[in-house]
C-alpha cells in the first residue's frame, strides 16, 4: 500500500502501486467478527508435516528482505516495454512511408502519426537523395546523423536516455531518439534500405513510476547510461522472463539490465521504515442516519458542534468537520442524535480500431463459454514480458472460456484511461464519484493497470493479453490523482456498481482502520450476489487490512514468477488466494504500458478469473466462487491452508473447470 502522509481519512489507498515494507515480525491480528457467517471453505484439511515450522520461519523471514529485486524488475520491464512498443510503431510508420506515392502523402503520414502518438516529440523521414523532413520539436538533433547511419545498415537504433532541454519538472527531464530503417522497392529490383525513420520520444512516464515505487517500497532508484555514449539496440535473445536480468548486488542492492540496451537500473532499499497508521481527516467525522436529514437538522447540528458539512453520500451519509470540538466529542454527539454509525473520516490507499455494440475479440456461445480459441494469444507483449498467465494456467483455461461480454467487473479506483487502445471496445458506463460526473478518466495510473490485468483487449496484435478476454470494466472513480480516497467515496463507488449491474468488483486498495460505513457497502454488494475482490497491502505484515479482511472479500496475496511469497505481500487468516503480482506489465494512461508490483496487481487477476467462472454459470454465487477459486488453487508453502498464501495460487484451468461441472 502507497505510503502517504494522509493515511487518516479512510483513503483506502489503492493497494496497487507496491507499499514499502515495514520490516516486523508482528503476528496475523485477530479478524473482527462478523455477525453473517462466513463464506463456505473447502473442507479437506491437510495434516502438519514436520517442518511446517521451520517453513513458517522461512516465509516470515522473507518478510524481513528488502524490495530491491521487485522494483529493479518493475523499472527493468517498463523501459523494456516502452523502448519496444515504440520501435513497433515507428516500423509500422515505416512500411506505410514505403508504399506512400507522393511527397504530400509523406508529409500527411508523419503528422496523422505525431498527433496519435502523444510519446513522440518528433518525427524525421530521411529518404536517399531528398532533404529530410522534420515534424515537431527535436530534443537532441545531434544524434540524427548516428541514428542515420545506423538504420541505414539495416538495424534498429536506441539511443541513451538524456535530459531533455528547458524542463524544470524532474519528471519530465528524459528522453530517447529512436531509428528504425525505411525500404524503398526499386523498379524490378528487390526491396532495400532507402531511408531512415527517427524519433524523439518523451520518457517522463518512466521516471513517474521510478518514483511512485520508490516510495511504495521504500527504495531508492537510479537508471545508468544516462547521458553517457549511445549504443545500438543489438539483435540478442531475451532474458529468461521478459529479458529482465536481475542480479543481487548487495543485501540491499540490486541490479537490471534492460533487454537489449545499453540502460541498467539500480535499487537499494533505504533503511527499515515503522509501520505508517491509518490517515485520518484531521476535525472531520464520517456519520450515517437511517433517513436524509433535513436542512434545518444539518443547520443545528453544524451550529451545535461549531462546524460546516463538508459532504452528502449515498445511503444518508455526511461528513461533518469543526475546528473546535474533537473527532472523539462529534462521534459522541452524532450517536446521541440517532446516528447509525459514526466514525472517524479516514482515506484509503492504492495498494501500488473500436468494437462496435459489445462485439469481441473473440467469439462467444450464447452460454457464455467461447468457442476454441489458440492457445497463446498474438498480443506484443505476451510470450516475452506476461509471464503471470501461464504460471496461473490462463492459457489452458482459454480453450474452455474466454469471457461473456455480458459479465461485467468493476474497476473502484483512480479511474481508467478511457482512450487507451488496448482497452477500447471493453468499457462500460461508468462514474466520477468524486466529481458526481459519467466521466472517470484516469489521472494516476493506477486503476487502468488494474483494468488491463482483468480484460485488456486480447488476441489483437497490441498490447497485452487480459485474463477474462471478452468480460467487460466498469470504470469507477474513487480515488484521487495521489491514489488516495476517502472511505465514503470508495463506498459510495461500491454501491454505485452494484446498484448498476456489476457481476464483480475489484479494490486493489485497503487501509488498516476498521470502517462501519465501508462494510456495510461490501456488505451490500455481496447481498447482491457480487464478487468482491481486494488486495491485501503491501507491507509485509499480518495486520489486517481492510476491505480484503471483511468475511465478504476474497483477499489476495502475491506472489512472484517463482511461486514465492513476495516480499512486500501482506499475509495472515484473512488470506483466501494468491495471484501474481510481481512486474506485471499492463495498461497506463497516454497509450502506455508499464510494470508495476503489489497487491494491487494480485487481486485483478482474481476478479479477471472470478469473470470468467460467472461467464460459465451466471447463477454462481459469490460463495460459490470463493469456494471454486479455493478448492481450486495450487497448494503453496506448507501443506494446507497458510497465512501466505491462503488456500493456494488460482489455478485458472481447474477452476473453470470447476465452474463447468457446475452447469446443470
Amino acid at each position: 500500500m502507497k505510503r502517504s502522509s494522509k493515511w487518516g481519512l479512510i483513503t483506502l489507498l489503492t493497494v496497487g502501486l507496491v507499499a514499502p515494507l515495514y520490516w516486523q515480525g508482528s503476528q496475523p491480528a485477530p479478524l473482527r467478527k462478523s455477525a453473517e457467517p462466513g463464506p463456505a471453505m473447502p473442507k479437506t484439511m491437510h495434516v502438519q508435516e514436520p517442518n511446517h515450522q521451520a517453513m513458517i520461519q522461512a516465509l516470515q523471514a522473507k518478510k524481513n528482505k528488502g524490495n530491491e529485486t521487485v522494483v529493479a524488475k518493475d523499472i527493468a520491464r517498463t523501459a523494456a516495454l516502452c523502448v519496444r512498443d515504440c520501435r513497433t510503431m515507428l516500423t509500422e510508420i515505416a512500411n506505410e512511408l514505403t508504399h506512400a506515392a507522393t511527397d504530400a502523402d509523406r508529409q500527411r503520414i508523419l503528422r496523422d502519426h505525431l498527433k496519435q502518438h502523444s510519446q513522440f516529440v518528433s518525427i524525421r523521414y530521411h529518404q536517399d537523395g531528398h532533404d529530410p523532413v522534420q515534424l515537431g520539436s527535436p530534443l537532441n538533433p545531434s544524434l540524427y546523423a548516428t541514428a542515420h547511419n545506423y538504420a541505414k545498415q539495416d538495424e534498429f537504433y536506441v539511443s541513451d536516455l538524456y535530459h531533455k532541454p528547458g524542463q524544470s519538472d524532474p519528471n519530465e527531464q528524459i528522453g530517447m531518439t529512436l531509428a528504425v530503417p525505411v525500404l524503398g522497392y526499386p523498379p524490378g529490383g528487390n526491396s532495400r534500405v532507402t531511408g531512415s525513420l527517427t524519433a524523439d520520444v518523451e520518457m517522463g512516464h518512466l521516471m513517474s513510476v521510478m518514483k511512485s515505487q520508490d516510495e511504495e517500497m521504500g527504495t531508492r532508484t537510479n537508471i545508468h547510461g544516462a547521458n553517457g555514449a549511445n549504443e545500438q539496440l543489438y539483435k540478442e535473445p531475451s532474458g529468461a522472463i521478459g529479458g529482465i536480468h536481475t542480479k543481487q548486488a548487495t543485501t540491499r542492492s540490486a541490479k537490471a539490465k534492460v533487454d537489449g540496451t545499453a540502460w541498467s537500473v539500480q535499487v537499494t532499499s533505504l533503511q527499515d521504515r515503522g509501520r505508517k497508521h491509518a490517515l485520518t481527516v484531521p476535525d472531520e467525522v464520517l456519520v450515517r442516519f437511517q433517513r436524509a436529514l433535513t436542512q434545518a437538522e444539518i443547520n443545528r447540528y453544524t451550529t451545535d458542534i461549531n462546524g460546516s458539512l463538508v459532504k452528502t453520500t449515498l445511503r444518508n451519509g455526511y461528513i461533518f468537520r469543526s475546528s473546535t470540538s474533537t473527532p472523539a466529542d462529534m462521534i459522541a454527539y452524532f450517536k446521541k442524535q440517532g446516528a447509525v454509525i459514526a466514525e472517524p473520516h479516514t482515506h484509503a490507499r492504492k495498494n501500488d480500431s473500436d468494437l462496435s455494440d459489445g462485439s469481441t475479440d473473440t467469439p462467444t456461445t450464447t452460454t457464455g463459454t467461447s468457442q476454441r480459441v489458440v492457445e497463446q494469444p498474438n498480443d506484443t507483449f505476451y510470450s516475452s514480458n506476461q509471464w503471470n498467465l501461464p504460471l496461473i494456467k490462463a492459457d489452458k483455461a482459454w480453450q474452455t472460456s474466454t469471457g461473456d461480454p455480458n459479465v461485467i467487473i468493476a474497476v473502484v479506483d483512480t479511474g481508467v484511461d478511457l482512450n487507451h487502445p488496448d482497452l477500447q471496445g471493453k468499457l462500460v458506463p461508468g462514474r466520477n464519484i468524486l466529481a458526481g460526473t459519467d466521466t472517470p478518466q484516469d489521472d494516476n495510473g493506477h486503476g487502468t493497470h488494474c483494468a488491463g490485468i482483468i480484460a485488456a483487449r486480447t488476441n489483437n496484435l497490441e498490447g497485452i493479453a487480459g485474463v477474462n478476454w471478452n468480460s467487460k470494466i466498469m470504470p469507477v472513480k474513487a480515488m484521487n490523482a495521489d491514489g488516495s480516497g476517502s472511505v465514503a467515496d470508495i463506498a459510495d463507488g461500491i454501491y454505485w456498481a452494484a446498484d448498476h449491474g456489476a457481476d464483480v468488483i475489484n479494490l486493489s486498495l485497503g487501509d488498516y482502520e476498521d470502517s462501519d460505513y465501508l462494510h456495510e457497502a461490501i456488505k451490500y454488494a455481496h447481498d447482491k450476489g457480487v464478487v468482491v475482490t481486494a488486495a491485501m497491502g503491501n507491507d509485509g505484515i499480518g495486520q489486517p487490512s481492510y476491505p480484503a479482511a471483511y468475511p465478504e472479500v476474497i483477499g489476495v496475496a502475491a506472489n512472484d514468477e517463482s511461486n514465492e511469497t513476495a516480499t512486500f505481500s501482506n499475509y495472515g487468516s484473512h488470506c483466501s488466494v494468491t495471484a501474481p503480482g510481481v512486474s506485471i506489465p499492463s495498461t497506463y494512461p497516454n497509450k502506455r504500458y508499464v510494470a508495476l508490483s503489489g497487491t494491487s496487481m494480485a487481486s485483478p487477476h482474481v476478479a479477471g478469473v472470478a469473470g470468467l467462472l460467472k461467464s460459465i454459470n451466471k447463477n454462481l454465487k459469490p460463495e460459490d466462487i470463493r469456494d471454486i477459486l479455493q478448492k481450486t488453487a495450487d497448494d503453496l508453502g506448507p501443506a494446507g491452508r497458510d497465512d501466505y498464501y491462503g488456500w493456494g495460487e488460482i489455478n485458472v484451468s481447474k477452476a473453470v473447470a470447476a465452474a463447468r461441472d457446475t452447469v446443470k
